[in-house]
């Protein structure tokens, strides 16, 4: 049978603002359609998504489902229950997996997994967090890293946003919310600013949260050497981070820090935060330094800060990384299989 042929509908809770969930479907629909699956996109975010799902259930217009995110898949599921009729794929994304299975999510993120004939998540990590708390899983589970996928658009200048050649930048892609805590990078940079007053922070991402967004846009509009570019389009998204001599990310959580990933693949050395979803990206001192504070965020940027040479160095060795550990070509052979193998009689 050709089961690239076979319809295949994936479920997303977002698609329309540059998040992780958006990305992640954006990514893996065009590789698996060039890899000649019939791949077609149904957001949450859609006005008419309910009537639109059920229609394509009465119709039979799919022979797989698969659902991103377990507690808005499983909200979906507790709609639709007739779902559970057809094959479904899960992949977790990170906020359901850290903050919803151990909060009121709970019990929308277990019928998700319950439905679910294969349950994907992006670290072994999340294997053990899962099977340790309900092993009834452990024979769904699968871990695929999530491939690096930057596209090609005109080059930017630094001049034009503001940044001088002699700048040395720190960039943050993430949007604006409170799990991805901001203010440790804008805390912790403060710390070393005074003395190395070149030191500019560029950070990139949509609001998500408009009443944190409000706060940090507040902060930055007070310090002379902190960018806030905003949303930027995805296909743009390489150029600015090409832009950057560091990349950053001070999540408190993380599902896979696809951001920072993106700007590692430009031979960018990386800080991190020490967290589920971060931890075991990196070796300590070879792609770049894990903190926990923002004492050890300014130890690790001061060490940037001061050696071109380890910049240098570093972000050869981040770029080597992510070509060996987080290939999209993997990703998407992965995939391939996966959906094979649940379509099989």
């Amino acid at each position: 049978m050709n089961w690239e042929s076979t319809p295949v509908l994936m479920l997303t809770p977002f698609h329309h603002m540059q998040r992780g969930n958006t990305l992640t479907t954006l990514r893996l629909q065009t590789a698996l359609r060039q890899r000649g699956f019939t791949v077609d996109l149904l957001s949450l975010e859609e006005k008419g998504w309910r009537d639109s799902l059920r229609e394509y259930l009465i119709n039979g217009k799919y022979s797989l489902v698969h659902g991103f995110n377990a507690r808005y898949f499983g909200g979906v599921l507790t709609e639709f229950p007739e779902l559970r009729n057809l094959p479904l794929i899960l992949t977790t994304t990170g906020s359901d997996l850290n903050y919803d299975l151990k909060n009121s999510g709970r019990d929308l993120v277990l019928a998700a997994f319950a439905a679910a004939e294969k349950i994907i998540v992006f670290h072994d990590y999340f294997q053990k967090l899962i099977g340790d708390a309900y092993p009834e899983y452990c024979s769904k589970l699968s871990t695929i890293p999530q491939g690096v996928w930057l596209e090609e658009s005109p080059p930017i200048k630094r001049e034009m946003i503001g940044l001088a050649a002699d700048n040395i930048v720190f960039a943050l892609p993430s949007g604006l919310r409170p799990v991805k805590d901001i203010e440790l990078a804008i805390d912790g940079l403060q710390r070393v600013y005074k003395d190395f007053p070149e030191l500019r922070l560029l950070i990139i991402g949509p609001v998500i949260d408009r009443d944190y967004g409000q706060k940090i846009k507040q902060r930055v509009s007070e310090l002379n050497w902190v960018f806030y570019l905003g949303e930027v389009l995805h296909s743009d998204m390489g150029n600015y981070l090409s832009l950057a001599d560091v990349i950053l990310n001070t999540s408190q959580a993380e599902g896979q820090p696809q951001g920072l990933l993106e700007g590692m693949s430009q031979n960018k050395p990386a800080i991190l935060t020490a967290v589920p979803g971060n931890l075991d990206i990196i070796e300590e001192g070879r792609q770049g330094y894990y903190v926990r504070n923002q004492e050890e965020l300014a130890v690790a940027a001061r060490k940037m800060l001061s050696s071109a040479e380890s910049r240098q160095r570093m972000g050869w060795e981040a770029g080597k990384l992510v070509k060996e550990k987080f290939s999209l070509a993997r990703e998407i052979q992965s995939y391939a299989e996966l959906y094979r193998q649940v379509l099989s009689p």
